[in-house]
C-alpha cells in the first residue's frame, strides 16, 4: 500500500519485491478492511497471481533452522560495566590550608580585654624570639 497525498489517493497492489518508503505491506486480512481518510480514493490494484502455498522445502528450511538455532549454546552473560562518576571519586590536588583570623568590627575597636587580641599578641611575642 502507497500514499499519494497530492491527489489524495491509497493505491493497495501486489507485495513490493524490495523494501520502498513509505509503501507499506499488508496482510490478506487487512488488505480487505483498510479504509481511506474522507475524501480520499482508493485504488485496489488486481494481479492475476494467486498467491503461492507454502511448500514442504520453506516448513522444512524453517523447522531445520528452529532446530539448529535450539542446539546452540546461550554465550555467557557479561557483568555489566558501571563507571560512577562523582566528585568524590575524581582525585583533585590537595588544597592549601586556609587560616581565619578574627576582625573585630569598627565600632567595637580593638579591646585590650579581647581574648583573641592577647593570643595573636602571645603568638608574635614567641616569634620575634
Amino acid at each position: 500500500m502507497t500514499y499519494g497525498y497530492e491527489d489524495a489517493t491509497a493505491v493497495i497492489g501486489p507485495l513490493s519485491p524490495a523494501a520502498e518508503p513509505g509503501a507499506f505491506d499488508l496482510c490478506a486480512a487487512h488488505v480487505k478492511s483498510v479504509t481511506v481518510p474522507h475524501g480520499w480514493q482508493m485504488v485496489r490494484l488486481q494481479t492475476e497471481f494467486a498467491p503461492a502455498p507454502p511448500s514442504t522445502n520453506d516448513l522444512m528450511a524453517l523447522a531445520d533452522a528452529i532446530r539448529e538455532a535450539s542446539l546452540r549454546e546461550p554465550p555467557a552473560p557479561e557483568p555489566a560495566r558501571r563507571e560512577v562518576r562523582r566528585p568524590a571519586d575524581i582525585a583533585a590536588p590537595p588544597r592549601a590550608k586556609v587560616r581565619l583570623s578574627l576582625v573585630p568590627s569598627p565600632e567595637e575597636g580593638a579591646d585590650a580585654s579581647d581574648p583573641w587580641t592577647e593570643e595573636q599578641e602571645s603568638d608574635d611575642e614567641e616569634d620575634k624570639e
